[in-house]
């Protein structure tokens, strides 16, 4: 980093032009931390600049703003945008920024050593007092409206610094968020990711919802989720189940490495990326927030008074769907948001059964496919929430304990709930299998037949199929 900025600052002498780093590049270096994203202002002559940088730390130059030469620089170890001045000074061009805290540049020179020249940051709105003090503050009264995605950002600080929002600022951001439909919906997505990958971030979350009214302008369905209160088996309305499980799910992934013997294991699924740059965790949040959407169609009243919500999972498809298209997930995002919607009841129905057969597992692992541990772990979280609102702990253990029964026999034992057949659908032909969902239908049982163990080797598998018993179930 300083070798970064000493090189820089010779350029600057070279070019004979003004250099500044700003942003949030200061923001960290005053928090002790090593920034990667690094922004400059410059008086001029922009791409020479980024060329001579690129050259030299061997970096990939990208046009983001032609008409106004905004360019970034991708090396191995930064991302460096440069921008020219906007407004005659410096100072000016500080004040359009979002909030204080980010609002504070240094000049580059030749021989800058920033141990020393801290002294020397330009901080027009005492930025760095506020964040001494561990205050978010917007810059101006019109920050906020100039750019609604900035409500998402000052939330993402403050739940990453630990800042209190000032009253002026949260009512600035209360009003912006009125205006979220008018971002574009990667860019919410992008900070809204950015803010779910923080391990503890529930009472951000919380606080969107009591302070900002946020939720109900980004997430379709929400408002009558708040409106819809459910069965005698719940104590809060479908809307604050939704907040708690997302607030239970963040515990349980914290505690994961230590509470369960496999835990840092589950952990690292759990953070593995999905596409985009998204994590596992950060749909499974998304998903906790929505996973109960369809409620409200599906509420019926019973003649004794209580209340239903049969085939609310699959009711809750179109709303994510929905959010998904707002957000412009990708496909494997959406698909993996879609799945939690549609499949969180499932390890639940399975409990309530309680037939715990190596069959009705098989048929459990099969349904959820590659997100058995995600919805596992959702359906856990979907519980907990449940029984802790009602405050009817007793009944949780015996619930953790099944969960994480099947976490281990995903985790250790998968090849026994996923066998491999002996027979392929080529194999059913040949035996005089008419080709079509019959056969499809048959390799399912044959895989059945293995997981109870009526099946051993391809032997009995043939004879399984020839048998007699088996003729009025191929011509169903």
């Amino acid at each position: 980093m300083q070798h970064l900025l000493n090189f820089i600052g010779e350029i600057s002498g070279q070019l004979n032009i003004s250099i500044y780093l700003v942003g949030g590049a200061i923001r960290d270096l005053l928090l002790d931390q090593k920034p990667i994203d690094l922004d400059f202002v410059v008086t001029g002559k922009v791409l020479k600049l980024s060329q001579i940088i690129a050259e030299r730390y061997k970096g990939n130059i990208v046009i983001l703003d032609n008409r106004r030469e905004v360019v970034r620089i991708i090396t191995k170890l930064w991302h460096l945008d440069i921008s020219p001045l906007k407004n005659t000074t410096l100072d000016k061009d500080l004040l359009t920024r979002d909030f204080t805290i980010n609002a504070m540049a240094l000049q580059i020179y030749k021989g800058l050593n920033w141990n020393c020249c801290q002294k020397d940051v330009i901080d027009p709105t005492q930025g760095s007092q506020d964040l001494t003090n561990r205050l978010l503050r917007a810059t101006t009264s019109t920050s906020i409206h100039q750019d609604p995605l900035r409500v998402l950002r000052g939330i993402r600080f403050s739940a990453k610094l630990n800042l209190l929002i000032i009253p002026e600022t949260m009512v600035l951001l209360r009003q912006g968020a009125r205006q979220i439909e008018k971002v574009a919906g990667e860019r919410v997505w992008q900070e809204l990711s950015a803010l779910f990958i923080l391990p503890v971030t529930y009472s951000w979350v919380d606080y969107m919802e009591r302070e900002l009214h946020f939720w109900q302008y980004l997430l379709p369905g929400q408002r009558r989720m708040a409106e819809t209160k459910q069965n005698y088996y719940h104590s809060e309305n479908v809307w604050h189940h939704c907040l708690r499980t997302y607030q239970c799910l963040e515990i349980i992934i914290k505690e994961l490495p230590v509470k369960f013997p496999g835990g840092q294991k589950l952990f690292s699924h759990l953070n593995q990326k999905l596409s985009n740059g998204s994590s596992r965790i950060e749909i499974l949040k998304l998903a906790a927030l929505i996973h109960d959407v369809g409620k409200p169609d599906t509420a019926v009243t019973q003649k004794n008074g209580r209340i239903s919500f049969h085939g609310h999972s699959e009711a809750g498809i179109p709303y994510a769907e929905a959010l998904g298209e707002r957000l412009r997930l990708s496909r494997t995002e959406r698909q993996f948001l879609l799945n939690l919607v549609l499949h969180h009841m499932l390890p639940l129905d399975l409990y309530n059964k309680r037939d715990f057969s190596n069959l009705n597992i098989y048929r459990l692992f099969r349904s959820l496919d590659d997100h058995i541990l995600d919805i596992l772990i959702l359906s856990l979280a979907d519980l907990t929430a449940t029984l802790v609102a009602g405050e009817r702990i007793s009944e949780l253990v015996p619930y953790q304990n099944f969960i994480f029964d099947l976490i281990r026999k995903c985790m250790e034992e998968l090849d026994k709930y996923s066998p491999i057949p002996y027979l392929s659908g080529h194999d059913l032909i040949r035996l005089g299998i008419p080709e079509g969902p019959k056969v499809g239908l048959l390799l399912e049982k044959l895989c059945e037949e293995q997981v109870v163990g009526s099946i051993v080797d391809k032997e009995s598998a043939l004879q399984w199929v020839k048998n007699k018993n088996m003729g009025n179930l191929i011509h169903k």
